[in-house]
């Protein structure tokens, strides 16, 4: 169901209990079947299997829900003593809902919202509960002070030492700042082991102050011999003093290397210790302070610390539909069949397979995509050991399942699964960091849940992070092509003109040839190539200009090639993070595959769609690339571009300009002619233009003012480095190009913002001059411009015609010339013009205001929202007799017509 379908049922299941239509005991599980819940996980609760509750009118299902039916005037207190029961923490319950069916309260556990309604508006909130269908709610956490705090300081004290350490000579020297680097993630570390019980606590710290002099003077030397020490096993260390010899052995690779401490002054030694002894480093969260501590090493950032950090939501997008859901639904459905007598073999397989999976982001900054993705598997697993451990000690369990096996001491997850290349030195040390951290606190986590863990140190190999250019790199030579791998991850978009050459030239060499493409199509053509023949698959975060416009035929078909396919899609949706400056910028989720007959799906608005294909404009239509052609695939007139004038602005005239004109030369008025394109169309300003015909030349020549104007466009046209434009210097009374027609004009602008919902577009007379680079039609039928100021044709503009900067961009070529338009009966004609009408006459009863502002989205009047209302629905109807639930479906409509129009040359 859709999100209109799901509101509708949710408000008749709460009149329908109201009205004793529903038995109250059946509500909750009506409730559930509402957002999606399958209907043999209703029965088992329902049946008492996976009911947890043991009191009568309770029902409480792992991860899913805690519902009491309430006595009345009871629900508040139900409520709060129903939410501090310890299982709804162990159970990890998302829901806990409380109601005597007049009052209805109840609380989400992830975000801590709470809802306290009466229960007849309960349709009104259905939005509450939508994370049961799928539809996360976006919640902004914003940073944790600890993170921010943390970040604060070690920006201080990287600026004191690069002060005491790098002149103008030195601060390019690589190796300098890579050591500096490197330097700086050890302190990372060192401070955050102190106060997580890896080292003792304020171990770092005080050791630091109490063995080194205040002028700083010897900390470097202090530090030199710790970090050696650190990398030293305690048996090889020989004799040294407890201040040392106390330290833990970490290894890793994190102190392996041989690196000079940078110098230290008395400030920058009081702020290295502040760093650890005012701080505590066990809030830092690994998967935002990665991305914030970036800003540390870039001055240029520190105005919006963590502002390119990426919120938990959204890698959620990315890393669950590809791989993390499906290892979820294998989890849940060997739990429905385990009382079937199913072994427990099959959770033991599950195990095998998440502690052998590969995950890969091949642009992955400071690691949170693969932190998180860390994370989330190792919560899988603890799920996994929970279960097996129940099972094995289960009273009377050895006949139904024999020997379980379970040896649940340490976690299989390994960071030696996690790969990334990260381009930036900094970011990649901080990432293999980040990772070390991560696996501490997950470590923490486990010991609580099972009582022992793996030791912290000595330090494991710290994730295959390779510090390079992924768009050189070969990407089996960091992550090999065996076993089961996933490719993920959010890499730079740069648009063509925001590419350096460095960057054009790499694109070069991705691609076999120049091309105009977005710099991230390199990490899709890599990653389509890394995936074939494997069991692999990838998905990108990416801006929506991939999947519009001319780069759709110049990328896609080379990707989409006989063995991979598009398998799942987010097609547009605002990508926000958690900083303060917070980036919103509308983005894809793509995800590709091996061509298999698994199941595709596209995510839009939160509902989950099952299609059987998925094409490059991200709807489940046909494989098709459309390209630019010279004349319409439907029967409507031709579009063209506006009259051209090439004379350095000398054949237009301002206000003041023509009324000055006129007033000297009143016979001259022929001359002159109104001029429109978007500027004066849509923001209401005014001007005119010179139009003098070949046969009156002579006579206009004779105008000192007309003269002097064409000697100025002769000029201007023999200063052309253009020949053709040069020749027209022998014309300078006439535009360069004129293709206007005396009839009627309907002009459509170029550019226009992508705010307003409709591009505007309006009728002329033959009067007007229409100047390029606006579009224009001549004498068109008047249900044209119903036609093409439709939801249907906004619909095909978004996807096809693509965006300069945020504006729309209109294209005859591409988007006029392909929009595939039914043949028309001449009442759905009659119905669209009268609709067309309908528009026109609302449009001039608001005379005195812009068409700017009559489009604004803010300020648009509601006769004219509903006017346009009218006329999409006479629009939708000439495609489909169904309304559209969406855009996505309109454009889903429109690319199968394409397809057919053209003879399905595309599939």
């Amino acid at each position: 169901m859709n999100i209109t379908q799901i509101e509708e049922v949710v408000k008749k299941l709460a009149s329908d209990v109201i009205a004793n239509q529903v038995n109250k005991d059946e509500f909750i599980y009506e409730l559930m079947a509402a957002y999606g819940h399958r209907k043999t996980t209703i029965g088992r609760i329902k049946s008492g299997e996976r009911n947890l509750a043991k009191l009568q009118g309770e029902v409480r299902a792992k991860r899913h829900i805690y519902f009491k039916q309430s006595q009345s005037n009871c629900v508040l207190s139900d409520i709060d003593n129903m939410k501090k029961e310890p299982s709804v923490a162990r159970d990890k319950i998302r829901f806990v809902i409380a109601t005597d069916f007049n009052q209805f309260v109840a609380l989400d556990t992830r975000t801590h919202d709470t809802l306290d309604i009466e229960f007849t508006e309960l349709g009104k909130h259905f939005d509450f509960f939508l994370p049961w269908a799928g539809m996360e709610k976006a919640v902004y956490q914003g940073e944790n002070p600890a993170d921010v705090k943390a970040a604060e300081k070690m920006a201080k004290l990287f600026d004191l030492i690069k002060a005491d350490n790098f002149n103008e000579e030195s601060k390019n020297d690589t190796n300098a700042l890579h050591s500096l680097n490197v330097f700086l993630t050890r302190l990372l570390f060192c401070f955050f082991a102190e106060d997580t019980g890896i080292f003792k606590q304020n171990q770092f710290s005080a050791e630091l102050e109490s063995h080194t002099k205040v002028d700083g003077s010897d900390v470097d030397t202090y530090l030199n011999r710790l970090f050696k020490v650190l990398n030293t096993s305690k048996e090889s260390r020989g004799d040294l003093p407890d201040y040392l010899a106390n330290f833990e052995y970490v290894n890793g690779g994190l102190f392996a290397d041989t690196i000079s401490s940078p110098r230290f002054s008395t400030k920058s030694r009081k702020m290295l210790i502040e760093c650890g002894s005012e701080l505590d480093w066990s809030d830092i969260n690994p998967d935002i302070f990665g991305s914030m501590i970036q800003a540390v090493v870039h001055p240029d950032q520190r105005g919006g610390m963590g502002m390119h950090y990426t919120s938990v939501t959204n890698i959620m997008k990315v890393i669950e539909p590809l791989f993390l859901d499906e290892l979820y639904a294998e989890f849940e459905n060997i739990e429905d069949n385990i009382y079937a007598k199913l072994k427990p073999s099959r959770l033991r397989k599950l195990h095998d397979r998440i502690a052998q999976i590969k995950l890969f982001d091949p642009a992955c900054g400071s690691g949170n995509f693969l932190i998180i993705a860390f994370k989330e598997l190792r919560k899988l697993e603890m799920e996994i050991i929970k279960r097996l451990q129940e099972l094995d000690q289960n009273e009377n369990q050895d006949d139904l399942f024999g020997d379980v096996g379970l040896d649940s001491s340490f976690s299989r997850i390994k960071l030696s699964q996690f790969y990334g290349i990260e381009l930036d030195d900094f970011a990649h040390e901080v990432a293999i960091l980040s990772l070390w951290l991560a696996e501490h606190q997950m470590n923490v986590e486990f010991k609580a849940e099972f009582g022992e863990c793996e030791p912290t140190l000595p330090l494991q190999n710290g994730g295959q992070i390779m510090c390079g250019n992924a768009t050189l790199l070969a990407w089996e030579s960091i992550c090999p092509k065996d076993g089961e791998i996933m490719v993920f991850g959010n890499p730079p978009y740069l648009g063509f003109s925001q590419q350096s050459q460095e960057q054009k030239a790499e694109i070069k060499k991705v691609w076999g040839k120049p091309i105009k493409l977005d710099y991230i199509s390199c990490w899709f053509k890599k990653a389509s190539e890394f995936i074939q023949n494997t069991n692999g698959k990838f998905s990108f975060v990416t801006t929506n200009s991939i999947c519009q416009g001319e780069q759709v035929a110049l990328m896609w078909p080379t990707i989409l090639n006989d063995k991979i396919e598009i398998s799942f899609a987010i097609p547009s949706f605002k990508w926000a993070n958690n900083a303060k400056h917070v980036a919103g910028v509308y983005c894809s989720i793509i995800g590709l595959s091996n061509k298999s007959n698994q199941e595709k799906f596209l995510v839009n608005e939160g509902f989950k769609r099952k299609v059987k294909h998925i094409n490059c404009y991200l709807t489940a239509g046909s494989d098709v690339f459309v390209k630019k052609r010279s004349s319409p695939i439907s029967n409507i007139p031709p579009m063209t571009l506006g009259d051209m004038a090439k004379d350095g602005g000398n054949l237009f005239l301002s206000k003041d300009e023509k009324d000055q004109f006129l007033e000297e030369y009143p016979d001259c008025s022929k001359f002159v002619r109104n001029l429109v394109g978007s500027e004066e169309f849509i923001k209401g300003k005014k001007r005119w233009c010179l139009w003098v015909d070949e046969t009156d030349y002579p006579e206009a020549n004779e105008n000192i003012f007309l003269r002097d104007r064409f000697e100025k466009v002769a000029q201007s046209r023999l200063a052309s480095p253009k020949a053709a434009t040069q020749k027209f210097s022998e014309y300078p009374y006439r535009f360069v190009e004129i293709r206007t027609e005396h009839t009627s004009k309907l002009l459509i602008p170029t550019v226009s913002s992508s705010r307003r919902p409709y591009i505007p577009i309006g009728f002329f007379t033959e009067q007007d001059i229409v100047n390029a680079p606006n579009n224009v039609i001549y004498n068109p039928e008047p249900y044209i411009f119903g036609v093409i100021h439709s939801k249907m044709h906004m619909a095909w503009v978004k996807a096809i015609g693509g965006k300069l900067k945020t504006d729309y961009r209109y294209s005859v070529a591409l988007i006029y010339n392909n929009y595939p338009i039914p043949k028309l009966t001449e009442e759905q004609k009659n119905d669209i013009f009268s609709a067309t009408l309908n528009i026109l006459e609302v449009r001039e009863s608001y005379s005195a205001n812009t068409i700017a502002q009559l489009y604004d989205p803010d300020k648009m009047p509601e006769d004219l929202r509903v006017a346009h209302g009218k006329l999409d629905t006479s629009v939708d109807e000439i495609y489909q007799s169904l309304p559209f639930n969406n855009d996505d479906e309109r454009l889903e409509c429109l690319i199968n017509l394409y397809d057919v129009m053209t003879g399905g040359q595309n599939a």
